[in-house]
């Protein structure tokens, strides 16, 4: 039996539905169904323990972030104190956790949400758990979804920068499978975080150029200076504005791991396809 946190989510729904047939206890603020239990970062480790041992939960993975806090002393406060609590709920149960991180947590990441990443990492491997950094999910929703859903209906595509920054992809496919080898123990041996993408990066602007291709669009890409568009959002967030984009985000995109390492998921055998 396999909890899931955030399940309501894009990576968690892709996760929830790839191991359903391991039997899945979804953990979400909104309960809907009889594999839905209600959860939030708030719930007490005594609680959510009784009620994994309850379920015969074996491993939980852990997906639940708020992408709508900017500043690290919110993340802290809710996502990694949180967090936190589930790793101390797990250890009561003696269940195993797989915590779901980004390639934008990194020795030195400079974003909020890297740093707030690297800090539930490492609780996680104190606790004996697995950590998977994931780069960009391709899919339906998530960045790639939204960016896809843009360039299918738009005629000027803004950028930030020169749109040379390189995304290092991910399928869904790769995703489940990497997560049933480490609830099987074969990831076991990893020794620290797992950084999961095809280590190939496309530019940002040619992945938009093959989206618009796909979709039969012609779109015009417009480079943006990264400081105008991170003082715009900031000052928006500073009215109380939710923009769907934060300006932490630009932050992640610019300053990326220089040298994501790749050795570990090439040791393991794990070999993420490339993009089509």
């Amino acid at each position: 039996m396999i909890a899931v946190t955030g399940a309501n989510g894009f990576v968690g729904g892709i996760i929830a539905a790839g191991l359903a047939d391991l039997g899945v206890l979804r953990l979400v603020r909104r309960p809907a169904g009889r594999e839905d239990l209600a959860w939030s970062f708030d719930t007490p480790a005594d609680v959510l323990a009784g009620e994994l041992r309850a379920h015969g939960v074996t491993h939980l993975v852990h997906t639940a972030w708020d992408m709508q806090a900017s500043k690290l002393e919110e993340l802290r406060a809710g996502c990694v104190a949180g967090s936190v609590r589930v790793v101390e709920a797990a250890h009561m149960a003696g269940v195993r956790v797989i915590f779901i991180s980004t390639i934008s947590a990194f020795a030195g990441a400079r974003s909020a949400y890297g740093r707030a990443k690297l800090q539930v990492e490492s609780a996680v491997l104190a606790a004996g758990g697995i950590v998977l950094r994931l780069g960009l999910v391709m899919g339906d929703g998530g960045m790639f979804g939204n960016l896809r859903a843009t360039v299918a209906k738009a005629k000027i595509v803004p950028m930030i920068g020169s749109g040379r920054a390189p995304q290092y992809l991910l399928a869904e496919e790769t995703l489940v499978e990497t997560l049933r080898r480490a609830i099987a123990g074969e990831l076991d041996e990893a020794g620290g975080p797992v950084t999961l993408a095809n280590p190939t990066p496309v530019p940002f602007r040619d992945m938009v150029r093959r989206l618009a291709h796909a979709a039969g669009r012609n779109v015009t890409l417009v480079p943006v200076p990264w400081p105008l568009l991170y003082a715009a959002f900031r000052a928006a967030e500073g009215l109380g504005l939710r923009l769907g984009f934060k300006s932490d985000s630009i932050i992640s995109f610019i300053y990326q791991d220089p040298a994501p390492d790749f050795s570990v998921q090439a040791r393991l055998g794990v070999e993420p396809p490339g993009w089509g």
